[in-house]
């Protein structure tokens, strides 16, 4: 999604990417000379509309995909499988990034769920393990166009030495920036994703695929929501993470939204697993071990109702499962066990820079490993 640069977003919240001289910005984000302006509210507001707009796109995309070629009596990736696909990203003739590439990663990810561009799934869908598939996806459907708020002014004294244009920067909700523009009084920061407003191709190939009916759903909510998606990451049979919200009264809350203490929402991460590679008992093991379970709305200096520890059952007999945990946990514990244990709510999605946060670098630019049973400790804000 495109998370508008303001002040209410930014002040105090830049950091240089690793290896960059550092950026404050407390009083920061100004809009770039000739830009449209509006308020940080309505910049916020127009962030949150995008979101749940491209992921509706992106599940009706795949599913129309899926329908075709169900059609067509094959047995390709449908909405809800798991898929791995290698992939190439063509901007007129020129690869921007592949898989295939030294030391590329394939594209992990559920077929019509909200990760990756909407273009991806509809490229993706309907294919079989082996096939390919060379899509061609307009700007709404990839990364959006170029918008105006997405650019920031920042005062020249504000900012070290030895920032030059076309450097690279980072916030410290993960978004990278780059400077754009630079004179005696002021620097530009831009933080459109580089690929906005392209049309592009999408070379896939798919790798493998585990079919929705061998997967399951998982929610916890155990403080702030990056350091135990990483640990989830970790886990071998966990396919994919998400961190959000779940719980609350609100529709499609934004960050600053459950922050504010008022729409009873608590920040959780909804893990997919195979439970033929991981049970869900060991999932319940990674989440007592991630977290404090006797502070009631609060870990460590994080507090609010939002830092609550809870765990949000998709079935019957995951509550039996996590009552039977906790009970053991507040045995353990001296009876001091204050997590919630309910069925599922809702759950909403958050902004993509909140997503595999700590693996992309966190606040410090420093890229923490997501690789499958890695025992690095975790830095819990990069």
């Amino acid at each position: 999604m495109a998370f508008a640069l303001s002040p209410r977003a930014l002040a105090g919240a830049v950091r240089p990417a690793q290896g960059c001289p550092a950026l404050s910005v407390a009083a920061a984000a100004r809009p770039r000379a000739g830009a449209t302006t509006s308020s940080p509210a309505a910049a916020t507001a127009a962030a949150a509309r995008c979101r749940p707009a491209r992921r509706q796109r992106a599940a009706a995309a795949a599913i129309r995909l899926a329908a075709a070629a169900a059609e067509a009596h094959t047995e390709g990736a449908a909405p809800g499988d798991y898929v791995e696909a290698h992939y190439s990203i063509i901007n007129d003739g020129e690869v921007f990034d592949s898989s295939r590439s030294e030391g590329g990663k394939q594209a992990q990810f559920i077929l019509g769920s909200e990760n990756l561009v909407p273009g991806f799934h509809q490229a993706v869908g309907g294919l079989k393990v082996g096939e390919s598939r060379q899509w061609l996806v307009r700007p709404d459907d990839a990364y959006g166009e170029r918008r105006d708020e997405m650019m920031a002014q920042i005062p020249r004294s504000q900012a070290p030495e030895g920032l030059t244009v076309g450097q690279v920067v980072q916030l410290s909700n993960g978004m990278p920036a780059v400077v754009s523009a630079m004179d005696d009084s002021s620097i530009t920061i831009d933080a459109n994703h580089p690929l906005a407003g392209k049309e592009l191709t999408f070379d896939v190939e798919v790798t493998r695929i585990i079919p929705a009916s061998r997967l399951q759903k998982a929610t916890f909510g155990a403080g702030c929501f990056w350091g135990p998606e990483l640990a989830f990451q970790r886990v071998p049979g966990v396919v994919q993470t998400a961190v959000g919200y779940s719980q609350g009264h609100a529709k499609n809350p934004s960050y600053q939204d459950v922050c504010s203490g008022t729409t009873g929402h608590a920040e959780v991460v909804q893990v997919v697993f195979d439970p033929s590679e991981v049970s869900y008992e060991q999932l319940l093991d990674v989440f007592w071990a991630r977290h404090d379970p006797t502070t009631l709305n609060r870990q460590g200096g994080d507090v609010g109702t939002q830092y609550r520890s809870g765990i949000y059952c998709h079935t019957p007999e995951q509550k039996a499962a996590a009552e039977a945990s906790k009970a053991a946990q507040n045995e353990k514990l001296g009876g001091q066990v204050v997590t919630e244990i309910e069925e599922i709510n809702n759950f909403y999605v958050a902004e993509e820079f909140h997503q595999k946060y700590l693996e992309r670098g966190g606040r410090f630019g420093q890229g923490q490993s997501a690789e499958k049973g890695c025992n690095d400790p975790i830095r819990c804000y990069g």
